[in-house]
């Protein structure tokens, strides 16, 4: 694998691309975020580095596997021969039929998967994901509403839509060093193993791992640490970044949290406490013919002062599980609210949690692109985008399962003060 051909990422949602795409840009190798599956028909995008939202988490799996295939197969036509697959750290959506697929299209014999984030608490020891030292589907992120779990150990999850022959590797393994990794592996595909499944708890063991997945020709399938590690070992040269050394972010600031995830309610409850934000809250069973009149009632309210907008659900009477179609219909309503606040409140930075949110949103202000530009905290991903609807410069997203409760704070003040840009 040429580390100079085009590099397309494969996510399976918004913020996904996002996550893992950033990280080859913040080391020169400047990467557009596509966020719709047919942008990949558009000559002007399909070009050069990029990560794509193939909007299939919440797809049948036989719908996610076509669809993965039918991009790759594109992107393949276009010159694209180096892929990174990426699932969900927490293993959500289709990834055993879509790993299956990304393998059948690229050729590759074998996946090397990785699903640990280290940065974030998130680790694999024998095969089982751990979060903070708990067992996945322990954890309140084991009973997301959309994809609650009955176990941590990834190849009985990748087993529930793949038959592939699937193997270990682990932390001894890691530890003895590339040579030695590569010889497993290579040993694990002679027997027929297809899946290999890596532990990792720690930075030097995903250095490790990457390094061994370009030399064992593997298709390297992971979450965002996986990505970071991979984009280190190519030892790209720091190019000219998007954001410059102390440059500040544009305000003012539209801040939305729709997500069910605990992680972004204590975010937001943080922020309406503690942030220099007006918040307006936002019935999950509003039609869209009443947004304008919702926000204009808040605002006026709240004495219609101009500044940050912290945008959020009234969750009192949202149910702990919820339907995806519900979910989507929520995520489009919030999409129209923050289209109307943004041409009436002229934000120039937005930030988003939550995949399916973020895309909606993104897509209601007539977003199309993103140009991944940096880090902002572990997960939180700054782009800058451009829109014929709004005059919305920057888009920030996170995953809405994790991050520390201050982070909408520390966004906050980033617009406000100048920004050491990340190492």
């Amino acid at each position: 694998m040429k580390q100079d051909q085009k590099l397309a990422i494969i996510a399976d949602d918004f913020t996904g691309a996002g996550d893992s795409g950033v990280h080859f840009s913040r080391l020169g190798k400047q990467i557009k975020l596509l966020l719709h599956f047919p942008s990949l028909h558009d000559e002007g995008l399909l070009e050069g580095n990029v990560s794509i939202n193939s909007e299939t988490r919440f797809l049948a799996p036989d719908a996610a596997a076509a669809t993965v295939a039918h991009m790759i197969g594109i992107c393949r036509q276009k010159g694209y021969e180096r892929f990174y697959k990426k699932i969900d750290s927490t293993m959500r959506g289709n990834p055993g039929a879509e790993i299956e697929a990304a393998l059948d299209a690229t050729g590759k014999a074998a996946a090397l998967i990785c699903t640990a984030m280290p940065e974030t608490g998130r680790t694999c020891r024998e095969g089982t994901i751990y979060l903070s030292g708990v067992p996945l589907h322990e954890t309140d992120i084991g009973k997301d509403p959309f994809h609650p779990l009955s176990t941590s150990n990834i190849a009985s999850m990748l087993g529930e839509q793949s038959r592939l022959v699937t193997a270990g590797l682990t932390i001894a393994d890691c530890e003895a060093g590339v040579d030695a990794l590569v010889s497993f592996i290579k040993g694990h595909v002679k027997a027929g193993a297809r899946l290999i499944i890596a532990d990792a708890v720690n930075e030097t063991h995903l250095a490790t791992l990457a390094r061994a997945a370009v030399q064992a020709d593997c298709l390297p399938v992971g979450a965002g640490g996986f990505a970071r590690a991979l984009a280190a070992c190519e030892g790209t040269p720091q190019s000219k970044s998007t954001r410059r050394q102390g440059a500040i972010l544009d305000g003012p600031l539209l801040a939305i949290v729709a997500s069910l995830a605990k992680p972004s309610l204590r975010q937001a409850d943080a922020a309406e406490k503690l942030g220099d934000y007006q918040s307006i809250i936002v019935p999950p069973d509003a039609k869209p013919q009443d947004v304008a009149g919702l926000c204009r009632t808040q605002l006026e309210m709240k004495g219609g002062r101009s500044g940050d907008i912290l945008l959020r659900m009234d969750n009192s009477s949202v149910a702990a599980r919820v339907s995806k179609e519900e979910g989507a219909r929520i995520a489009a309503l919030v999409g129209q609210v923050a289209l109307y606040l943004c041409k009436t409140q002229n934000f120039k930075t937005v930030f988003s949690t939550g995949g399916e949110t973020a895309i909606a949103v993104a897509s209601a202000l007539g977003i199309d692109a993103i140009d991944l530009a940096d880090e902002l905290l572990p997960g939180v991903v700054l782009g800058a985008c451009r829109s014929d609807k709004v005059d919305v410069t920057w888009f920030i997203s996170k995953a809405g399962s994790f991050g520390d409760d201050a982070v909408l704070l520390d966004i906050q003040a980033q617009t406000r003060n100048p920004i050491r840009k990340a190492q």
